[in-house]
């Protein structure tokens, strides 16, 4: 009974890059159950960051943590001077005011939770990775709210312990997942890995449903607006990814500086959908929505990028 299930997952951990463009086809098509499955976000989410932390190489993540300088450097970089370079340069792009703060925004914002899972598909840095989502998560509360109001202006009245607790709480939940994860698969880790791996494509393809929600409608009554934004949410990605790549590349080699580009590029823009005010422009959610078209799409179309660069480039 439990062989059919185990070839499946391992299957899905093999085609992971073929297999995620299609969660948002699911989302897309199954409005009804996305729209029952938005309580869900925050487990899944948790989900996904205890299977990225059960497949971390814990001495790797240790060494990490005794140097950490890079790791909070590819923080500062992603999560302030992106977001300082971008700010001004949006201002100036004629494009409409809601979409100019959406994006602005995306770069104060920590890396997805799954950025560290995805790691391991793209032949990245998983330790750092990890190292990025977890502290660049903790520091959301003590840098958003000030950039947003420095350099937009806008209030996010986010309750500074509020906003800390629930963050500790996902990471707290993620790493009692992970303990867990790790207990029941001692002893036989090779064999565990890729069925952990599926499971986190079953995570990440589950967690696109919910987060489409009410999507499908507005491609349908405004689809030049939609695609404008989906075109713009690219835009921004592979801007900030390689920003950021290209500045760490002369001084921490190929994997790292890749790894910190796609902490970078990779954003969780869901963060705030609880937080933001109701006088927030709509734009904004609407961005979210179409943003996740390039959080499920890079890593496919990444991979043999990352793959060519990671075996032919110097350092």
């Amino acid at each position: 009974m439990l062989r059919p299930l185990v070839r499946l997952l391992t299957l899905l951990a093999e085609r992971a890059t073929v297999f995620l463009p299609m969660a948002l086809l699911l989302g897309l098509f199954l409005q009804d159950l996305a729209a029952t499955l938005k309580p869900l976000v925050t487990p899944l989410a948790i989900v996904l960051l205890g299977i990225a932390m059960a497949r971390t190489d814990w001495p790797a993540f240790a060494a990490v943590l005794r140097r950490p300088w890079l790791g909070l450097a590819t923080i500062l970089a992603a999560m302030i001077a992106v977001p300082l370079l971008a700010a001004p340069l949006l201002r100036l792009m004629p494009i409409a005011e809601g979409l100019a703060l959406a994006l602005a925004l995306m770069a104060c914002l920590p890396p997805l939770t799954s950025m560290a899972a995805m790691s391991g598909f793209l032949g990245l840095d998983r330790a750092h990775a990890l190292f990025a989502v977890l502290v660049g998560t903790a520091l959301a509360p003590l840098t958003i709210p000030p950039l947003a109001l420095a350099l937009f202006g806008l209030d996010l009245k986010i309750g500074f312990w509020a906003f800390m607790a629930r963050l500790a709480a996902i990471v707290a939940a993620g790493f009692v997942l992970a303990l867990a994860l790790r207990w029941l698969s001692r002893g036989r880790e090779s064999k565990a890995a890729p069925l952990i791996d599926g499971a986190l494509i079953v995570a990440l393809l589950v967690f696109a449903i919910p987060i489409m929600d009410g999507v499908t409608a507005r491609i349908l009554a405004e689809p030049w607006r939609t695609g404008g934004f989906v075109l713009w949410s690219f835009i921004a990605t592979f801007a900030y990814m390689g920003v950021v790549t290209l500045a760490f590349w002369p001084f921490v080699g190929k994997q790292l500086a890749c790894t910190a580009g796609y902490a970078s590029g990779s954003r969780n823009n869901a963060l705030l959908l609880a937080a933001l005010p109701a006088s927030v422009d709509p734009d904004y959610f609407l961005f979210i929505a179409a943003v996740q078209f390039p959080i499920y799409l890079i890593p496919t179309i990444m991979q043999p990028i990352y793959r060519r660069l990671l075996r032919s480039a110097p350092g």
